[in-house]
């Protein structure tokens, strides 16, 4: 009973990584499967430490509280409550942290779940693909449909890949796989034509490769110069990410004015996390055409509807994750390689979600959202598969005791 338990707990994991990219009801129906089961086997085994052999994990709890806690004094104080009280509901993914570490701290289940997630990625983006060539005036939106969405997916699941095709020692086939998916998961992020995904790959190929092996510091420079240099349309998306004067940013900069006046007028706790919309159109410039329901920005959005108090809880939460898993990398490095892999790609993942967040409301996005915190929890395995490894490593031989005749 024990195995079949455990055998089931993974499988449905394995589907939540094969479906995340593609389909919210499947990912989430999994994500479902894997709590119940994962409760069944706590009471079956006895309350005992649930969370698997990851060190120091509960220091994570302290910033995921604070953010719980800046999150419900938004709400509090929100202009519309009710509905402000319906957006706590996108907290729940974070539970995904220390609900894997317990599931997947094996080398060997690593690897299926990282090879299931790039596999998943691979499926969206051929189905994209074909239906971007069926009609090309579109922007590729995957099986999820909106494109935004759906780079910033393939964004996280792309950084994935470079870092299981760039570790050494790492299995041949997951190797290979990641080999196989980058063009087809670049070429897709590419149709999306989403200048905040390509402004978050590039920052998270910055921090990761080089954290792998310095001479691959090069590698990201390379593919901005690529991108640069193609004619027409993909250079001119290029260019206008950076020109703040270009027509496509026009709208978001009334958006970041906006919302830097509806900061300073609530300042302390913002105006909640919904009705953005509704509030928005009071300060809206009068040369705006949109109504949008964010601000396109992680920063300027928290500090409208979450105010001072929500926006030091993200800095205290990203700051945290960021130093745990910066302070794991000397365990991770005399660990097995997909140990490494996976820390490697969830830093690259974090460069890359804070960087594309300063241009896009992804915090919100509860597709992307919950793929981050899988990747935390897939993370935090990989540590955990370092442990258990250091621990059952034989001691050193003591050299100081040797015996003299």
């Amino acid at each position: 009973m024990a195995k079949l338990l455990e055998n089931l707990l993974f499988f449905f994991l394995l589907v939540f990584f094969l479906a995340a990219p593609s389909s919210v009801a499947y990912s989430e129906g999994a994500l479902g499967a894997v709590l119940l089961l994962w409760l069944v086997r706590l009471v079956w085994r006895g309350l005992g430490w649930p969370f698997g052999d990851v060190p120091k994990l509960t220091a994570l709890l302290p910033p995921l509280l604070v953010w719980i806690a800046a999150s419900g004094i938004a709400t509090i104080f929100a202009q519309y409550p009710g509905a402000s009280a319906e957006k706590l509901l996108k907290l729940l993914p974070m539970g995904l942290v220390f609900l894997f570490p317990g599931i997947s701290s094996r080398p060997r289940r690593l690897r299926y779940a990282l090879g299931a997630l790039v596999v998943g990625g691979c499926i969206t983006s051929l189905y994209g693909i074909a239906y971007y060539v069926n009609d090309p005036s579109s922007r590729l939106g995957g099986f999820v449909g909106f494109y935004m969405t759906t780079a910033g997916l393939l964004m996280q699941i792309a950084l994935v890949a470079f870092a299981l095709l760039f570790t050494t020692g790492l299995a041949r086939g997951l190797r290979v796989l990641a080999a196989g998916a980058l063009p087809v998961l670049l070429l897709a992020l590419f149709l999306t034509d989403t200048r905040g995904a390509w402004i978050g790959l590039v920052a998270g190929l910055f921090l990761l490769l080089p954290l792998i092996r310095k001479e691959l510091a090069a590698v990201p420079l390379i593919l901005v110069l690529l991108l640069v240099a193609l004619p027409g349309k993909p250079r001119e998306t290029a260019f206008s990410a950076v020109d703040p004067g270009h027509p496509r940013n026009r709208e978001r900069t009334f958006m970041w004015k906006a919302g830097l006046e509806i900061f300073r007028d609530h300042p302390w706790a913002g105006i909640g996390l919904a009705g953005m919309r509704e509030v928005y159109m009071k300060y809206q410039d009068p040369r705006s055409e949109e109504k949008p329901p964010h601000l396109h920005s992680v920063p300027i959005h928290l500090l409208a509807s979450m105010g001072i108090i929500g926006f030091a809880a993200w800095l205290y939460l990203f700051g945290a994750l960021a130093l745990w898993m910066a302070r794991a990398l000397p365990l991770v490095r005399a660990g097995p390689p997909v140990a490494r892999a996976a820390v490697h790609a969830f830093l690259g993942v974090w460069a890359g979600f804070v960087a594309n967040g300063l241009v896009e409301w992804n915090l919100g996005d509860v597709e992307v959202i919950t793929l981050f915190w899988a990747l935390v929890g897939i993370a935090l395995s990989g540590v955990g598969a370092a442990e258990g490894r250091r621990r059952l490593a034989p001691p050193p031989p003591d050299v100081s005791s040797g015996s003299s005749s």
